[in-house]
């Protein structure tokens, strides 16, 4: 779990209980829902502190006192803008903590680095050279050899505005049936999706564009290991793991004659062996390209390819996040007295920034 973005704590202790309780609900969203009359429970509570915290120190906080949550079905309550300024630091602060929540641990483990900056601050990376010195033989009284020095390489990230356009139902709210659970699981998965890709596309770019990979075509015993010992020799002999699409790691199968005997049963548990000539198999977390779900169901990273990666290394994408929170924006086009349309936008930049020698095996 990228921790990185998790929220300030707030002076009130009712609005982190508003984002404590939708972490909650989202992380079981994700999970599975076990106990669905909890879950409604849950969110019933979740709604009932939103309702609550939007009236505070508006001229409708008394009348929240005699009637609840279901103030919120007034049209003079949801169009107050006070109100709406309020539920704008709800919603900006449960995207934001449930950014984390929904990003995949391991790839902030692995390929992934995650940065933040100020607000129009630009991320700078450093590359130092990953070459060895050359030891060279000289004669008597000779000064020195060859100057060999470490050469640098610097790049810069800077970010830019992503948004996501959505609407918030407040007569659900009012009723305690908004689901802000399932709301902030699919914000973050959708700006994690877009992340994921945009990372993917960065590093195959910069892999056809640079050096900084060994390529190999095709599977065989002598390829994966060769690209290993290469990847693990030019960075100090760490240890290699592989990532790839599930279906492309299930094409990392002994083939000789002999060997296969006994991986069968791994293999129909997991899709893939867990580990495979000295190097550890990580699957990407696949998504829905949004607006396929019910048509083509286009998945976003694309098979074809497997990274070789060294483990405890410089990682190759860099992600960066400008600020420290999401800005919520009223949509006035998609608002109505009981919807209320917003935009959510996140400043980010992706890059891919080769400092350690990686391979890549193209199938």
């Amino acid at each position: 779990m990228v921790t990185m973005f998790n929220y300030n704590k707030s002076d009130l202790e009712i609005f982190n209980d508003i984002v404590d309780g939708v972490n909650e609900a989202v992380r079981q969203n994700i999970e599975g829902i076990k106990d669905r009359k909890e879950y409604d429970e849950l969110n019933k509570a979740i709604n009932e502190n939103v309702a609550k915290y939007i009236t505070m120190g508006t001229r409708f906080e008394q009348e929240y006192e005699s009637k609840g949550a279901s103030i919120l079905k007034n049209p003079n309550v949801t169009k107050n803008r006070l109100v709406r300024e309020n539920f704008n630091a709800v919603l900006a602060q449960v995207i934001n903590s449930a950014m984390p929540v929904t990003t995949s641990s391991k790839f902030g483990e692995t390929f992934m680095d995650v940065h933040q900056v100020g607000w129009g601050d630009t991320a700078r990376f450093i590359v130092t050279s990953n070459d060895l010195f050359r030891v060279n033989e000289i004669a008597e009284g000779v000064n020195r050899g060859v100057l060999q020095p470490i050469y640098n390489n610097e790049f810069t990230v800077d970010c830019g505005p992503i948004t996501i356009s959505t609407s918030v139902d407040f007569y659900l709210v009012a009723a305690g049936n908004f689901d802000w659970g399932n709301f902030g699981m699919k914000a973050g998965l959708s700006f994690n999706g877009y992340i994921m890709l945009k990372s993917i596309a960065a590093l195959a770019t910069a892999i056809n564009n640079q050096s900084g990979a060994y390529t190999q075509a095709g599977v065989d015993t002598n390829t994966w290991t060769t690209l290993i010992q290469k990847v693990s020799a030019a960075n100090g002999g760490r240890p290699v793991y592989v990532m790839g699409t599930l279906s492309d790691l299930g094409q990392a199968i002994p083939t000789t004659v002999g060997l296969q005997y006994g991986l069968g049963e791994e293999v129909a548990k997991n899709g893939y062996l867990d580990r495979y000539l000295t190097a550890k198999l990580i699957p990407f977390d696949q998504f829905i390209v949004p607006g396929t779900v019910n048509s083509t169901a286009d998945l976003g990273i694309a098979d074809g390819k497997l990274y070789f990666i060294p483990s405890d290394s410089y990682a190759p994408c860099k992600v960066v996040y400008e600020g420290n929170s999401v800005v919520i924006e009223e949509d006035p086009i998609n608002t109505t007295d009981k919807t209320y349309g917003i935009t959510v936008t996140y400043r980010v930049g992706v890059a891919a920034v080769v400092g350690n020698k990686i391979g890549v095996i193209t199938l």
